[in-house]
This record gives structure tokens, C-alpha cells and sequence, in this order.
């Protein structure tokens, strides 16, 4: 009976065995229908290309940048990437590598075919959702799923705005996901605020530009608007918000011209400077009743070059007759930012000697820095 029961027993694992076998390699990982999948996806370029873009959410774009069956291509530290919206009813963004696995073509410039695939537009190879789905002359397998093809990264839409995680493939599932939500701003849901954007193309790199947002100091040195009467603030406070957030409240003597004692009619101006890791600034200025707040975002393209988006909410002067004056006035800021910017020598950007008043660009540093060790670190 022993030997009996025994036979059987070894019976049911040789034949567990052999379906195994069969499973892995005579379906490639497909067995009963498509309900137990043990493939794995292979991408090209490998992640070295991209896993030190930095592991959040960035702001690319405006969600209208984006039509429908229309490509388009963006740089994100020297890598090329490739943006399209779905022509179906879902009309997702999508973000792949814009390099074809083939001749290394840019693939924004080829076309969205009808079934809703990327064609390069050197040999005709066809990507769906970034994975080979045909190539000219080689007749595909239908039974065998598509194991090739390009990364793919995750686009986020909000607030009508599009963002990008550009450190984890999400079909070879290689790389970092990002560590934090994306923040929203609370005057875009407040019906009371009115919003007006725009976008500078600045060849300094992100992390500079980030930081100028962040310097109170240079306001009253560099700008027009400054109050060179009163630039020193009479207060400061910092918080840190969380592991990659923090706050600064400064207090000022409001000038005898500004904004704020004309139209807010104060004597003193609260101004609240935050952060949100990767490049999020958020700058509220208060003179009683009225808030101006101004939120930047700044992607690398390279080394010394980066693209600035930037939103002016304001609770006053909400007529849009008013929008040209707003949008003229951040145009003269960031010309005068990006005069000041280009003197920064490179090679010392940095700088050698800190103040109290410079506590807002040395926490945003440190949280980078312990960002990129941590990453390291499980290298």
C-alpha cells in the first residue's frame, strides 16, 4: 500500500513537473489563457539612461499642449521622450522613449496609425503602448505576446497641467517610482483666485533657477518692484513641512509704491515661501485682503538648460482685462531673474557663506541631497 500510494505521489510531481516545464518555455510564460503570466518585458535604452532623472512627479506642460494623435517630443536631462494623447475615448497621455529599438529614430517624428499604434519613421516599426507589435517583413506570432520594446514612464493630468515621472519603466517595471504625490496649490480650487501661466525656456540649470524663486533677498536688488528702501525682512520662520517640503514665512515693511500698500493699503507684508521636491515653489504675498501667489516649476532639458513653468493666482483685480498686466509683469521678473542668473559663475553656484535669510534654498539642498543618498545607497 505504502509503495502504492507512494508511485502515485511521484506520478502527480512529474507531471506537475512537465507542465511547469511546458508553461515556461514552449508558451513564453502564457498558460491557461492568459491567466498566469511569467514573462518578463526587455527595454532599450537600459534604465542607465534615465534613473538619476530624479524619483517624482515634474511638470512638463499644459494639459492643451497636448492634442490628440499628435507626437511630442521633450528632453529630460539629455533624454528624449516622446508624448502622445490617445485618439480613442479615454484620450490618456502617453509618455515612451522617443529612441526606436531598431536605427535608434526618433520616434515623434513618425505617425499615429489608426489602430492607435507609433510608426518610426525610418523602417515602418510599429509600437503599441511602447512594445513591438509589428515589424516589416517579419511576420508576427499572434499566440506569443510582445516581449521587446521601449520604456514607458507614468503621465499624470492635474489641474490641467501634465506631469512626468521619468525614473521607472513601467513595462520592464525597472527603475524608481516617485517618492511623494504631486502638490496642488489650494488657490486652484479657490473660485475667489484667478489664474494666468506661462512658460520660459532658460539656459541656467533647474536646480539655480529653483533656488532664485526660493531667495527672498535679491528681490529688492533685482527687481524693478523691489523695496530698496526696507530689503532686509524683519521676521523669518521655517518649518519643515515633511521629508520633502518645507516653509518659510518672512515678514516686510511694505514699500510706499508697491502693489501691496496701494492696493492692499498695508504697512506690512507677509510673504509665505514653500517647497515641494522635485521643483515646486509656492510664493503667497499678503497685504490684508489681497493674495498674489505665484507657483514655479522648473525640468531639466540638460546640464545648464531648463524649461520654467510658472501660475500667477492673484484674489484681485480678477476682471480678465487684467491678465495682460499680470502676464507682463512676470515676463519683466524672469527677464530680470535670468539677467542675474547668467552672472552666477558656474563652477561656484553654489557660493561659499550662507545667511539666516538664505534658510529656504539650503533646506531645499539638504532634502535633495538626502534624496540622492538614499537612492545610492541601495544601489
Amino acid at each position: 500500500m505504502f509503495s502504492y500510494k507512494m508511485g502515485v505521489l511521484y506520478e502527480r510531481m512529474y507531471k506537475t513537473l512537465l507542465i511547469f516545464i511546458w508553461t515556461c518555455f514552449c508558451t513564453d510564460g502564457v498558460y491557461d489563457n492568459n491567466i498566469v503570466k511569467s514573462y518578463k518585458i526587455t527595454t532599450k535604452p537600459a534604465s542607465t539612461f534615465y534613473h538619476d532623472n530624479g524619483p517624482f512627479y515634474w511638470k512638463i506642460g499644459k494639459s492643451n499642449q497636448f492634442s490628440g494623435g499628435k507626437m511630442q517630443k521633450i528632453i529630460f536631462q539629455g533624454y528624449p521622450i516622446c508624448i502622445v494623447r490617445q485618439v480613442d475615448e479615454t484620450r490618456e497621455l502617453q509618455a515612451i522613449s522617443d529612441i526606436c529599438l531598431h536605427r535608434a529614430a526618433s520616434l515623434s517624428q513618425g505617425r499615429v496609425l489608426s489602430n492607435g499604434c507609433i510608426q518610426c519613421p525610418y523602417h515602418g516599426w510599429e509600437y503599441r503602448d511602447g512594445l513591438v507589435e509589428t515589424i516589416p517583413g517579419c511576420p508576427k506570432d499572434e499566440t506569443k505576446p510582445s516581449r521587446i520594446g521601449i520604456p514607458r514612464f507614468s503621465v499624470k493630468e492635474l489641474n490641467d497641467d501634465v506631469y512626468l515621472c521619468p525614473t521607472y519603466d513601467m513595462n520592464s517595471e525597472i527603475g524608481s517610482n516617485a517618492l511623494t504625490d504631486i502638490h496642488i496649490p489650494r488657490e486652484a480650487t479657490d473660485t475667489s483666485f484667478r489664474r494666468v501661466s506661462g512658460r520660459r525656456h532658460i539656459r541656467r540649470p533647474h536646480n539655480l533657477v529653483t533656488e532664485n524663486v526660493l531667495d527672498m533677498m535679491h528681490v529688492s536688488f533685482v527687481h524693478s518692484f523691489g523695496n530698496r528702501l526696507s530689503p532686509v525682512p524683519f521676521k523669518i520662520l521655517y518649518n519643515d513641512l515633511d521629508a520633502f517640503s518645507g516653509k518659510t514665512t518672512f515678514y516686510y515693511t511694505a514699500g510706499p509704491m508697491s502693489m501691496s500698500s496701494v492696493l492692499g493699503n498695508a504697512q506690512f507684508v507677509k510673504v509665505e515661501n514653500e517647497f515641494y521636491l522635485p521643483d515646486t515653489t509656492i510664493t503667497r504675498v499678503f497685504a490684508n485682503n489681497i493674495v498674489k501667489t505665484i507657483v514655479t516649476h522648473s525640468y531639466p532639458i540638460g546640464k545648464n538648460e531648463s524649461i520654467l513653468h510658472y501660475d500667477l493666482y492673484r484674489n484681485f483685480l480678477d476682471s480678465p482685462v487684467f491678465d495682460s498686466f499680470f502676464r507682463y509683469q512676470m515676463d519683466l521678473t524672469l527677464d530680470e531673474d535670468v539677467e542675474i542668473l547668467n552672472s552666477v559663475y558656474d563652477a561656484h553656484m553654489d557660493g561659499y557663506m550662507n545667511t539666516k535669510f538664505d534658510v529656504t534654498q539650503i533646506r531645499y539642498r539638504k532634502k535633495w541631497r538626502e534624496v540622492l543618498s538614499h537612492k545610492n545607497s541601495k544601489k
